[in-house]
């Protein structure tokens, strides 16, 4: 008798060879008011390595474009352009163009959420004064994507790490509003150029995500840091006696509220540790009571900086970027009911008082002050 072996295989496996990995994506308003989608696209013969360096003139991938008018229409226009079936779950980056931003989002998010391919994790950015697109073709000495430059370089510009998943919360929620990193392309020297850009400013978005403005520099940390986000930074602070750098680490922040009669009152605190990095002054740190001083007189300024800034975008965008109204939410929920739906005007109406508390526990390795010549103290 004749015994047929019947081997069972994966007939329906794919193959690592048949997928094309979209590594960022750029979205954009085209010139005649069509949505653009733009896709960086790994070319595997074009690199050794993912975090190899791209400073020589073949690029390790391509960035294919498409227009129309809606995201799953682009992704399988692009999809026409590629031999390989397009794989998602390796990219890092979404870009957006400002003036797409400007427009509204809401249409773009709602694919993100549906879409079982999309990593939540994926980093999120605005591109100041220009178009997503544009940051597809920076070609980094640091890396030959430069959508994963923009994670790493997120990470470290103080900033914090804003992902596709803490937009898509907040959008969800009442009590705050939207906010995201914004990359500016434009090259400080002509050596930068199509190689560098900064993550130096943040968008801020209404409850219909539309970017409505943006703050920068200063500003941006104190957002972050009063939203609980912003986990250390390097500062440079004036005062009377000079300047003193501190590297500021395990900043964090704690938001109450209350109901004063008809007022709406928050108290801000924010907490953190401080280690002097640079001391032009001729004061002493390494005495505890010179130390105690100027760390009353560095907190005093810092309060009064971010409560002007908390002011600043109560007046011009009237929009809770902090999460201030989600605090009266967790803390008053049967008042919140009546505040819920009017929080954009309720919101620039509310009195913030912000205290802060740094404490200055490094003074680095040599404690006293390098002496000038002449100057008192100097032995003769």
């Amino acid at each position: 008798m004749v015994q047929t072996l019947m081997l069972s295989g994966c007939w329906d496996r794919n193959e690592i060879n048949d997928y094309a990995f979209w590594i960022g994506t750029a979205l954009d308003l085209s010139d005649n008011g069509k949505l653009q989608k733009s896709a960086q696209i790994a070319v595997p013969a074009d690199f050794k390595s993912i975090r190899g360096g791209g400073g020589n003139n073949q690029r390790a991938n391509i960035v294919l474009t498409a227009t129309g008018s809606t995201i799953g229409d682009l992704t399988q226009q692009i999809q026409d352009k590629l031999p390989r079936k397009v794989f998602l779950g390796h990219r890092r980056s979404i870009f957006i163009g400002e003036k797409l931003a400007r427009k509204g989002l809401i249409d773009v998010m709602d694919q993100f959420t549906r879409n079982t391919d999309t990593r939540l994790r994926t980093d999120i950015f605005v591109v100041n004064n220009g178009e997503g697109k544009e940051v597809l073709h920076i070609n980094s000495p640091f890396n030959q994507f430069s959508s994963i430059v923009a994670v790493d370089q997120d990470r470290y510009c103080r900033l914090g790490d804003t992902a596709l998943r803490d937009v898509l919360i907040d959008v969800g929620r009442d009590g705050i509003r939207p906010s995201m990193p914004m990359v500016e392309i434009s090259p400080m020297n002509p050596q930068e150029k199509g190689k560098i850009f900064d993550v130096r400013s943040v968008a801020i978005f209404n409850k219909h995500l539309q970017m409505v403005g943006e703050v920068s520099g200063r500003e941006s940390l104190e957002l972050f840091w009063v939203k609980g986000v912003l986990k250390n930074q390097f500062v440079t602070e004036e005062i009377e006696e000079g300047s003193i750098s501190l590297y500021e680490s395990n900043l964090k922040q704690t938001i109450r509220t209350r109901f004063d009669g008809n007022k709406l009152k928050a108290y801000v605190k924010l907490v953190g540790t401080g280690r002097v990095l640079d001391n032009n002054t001729d004061i002493d740190l390494s005495v505890s009571t010179e130390r105690n001083h100027i760390e009353n007189k560095l907190n005093t300024i810092k309060a009064k900086r971010v409560e002007e800034t908390i002011k600043k975008l109560q007046t011009q965008f009237g929009q809770d970027v902090f999460g201030i109204g989600e605090e009266f939410h967790r803390e008053h929920p049967y008042q919140w009911k009546e505040l819920r739906n009017r929080w954009d005007d309720i919101f620039p109406t509310v009195e913030v008082a912000v205290e802060v508390k740094l404490n200055i526990q490094s003074t680095g390795d040599i404690r006293k002050r390098i002496v000038r010549k002449g100057d008192k103290g100097e032995k003769e």
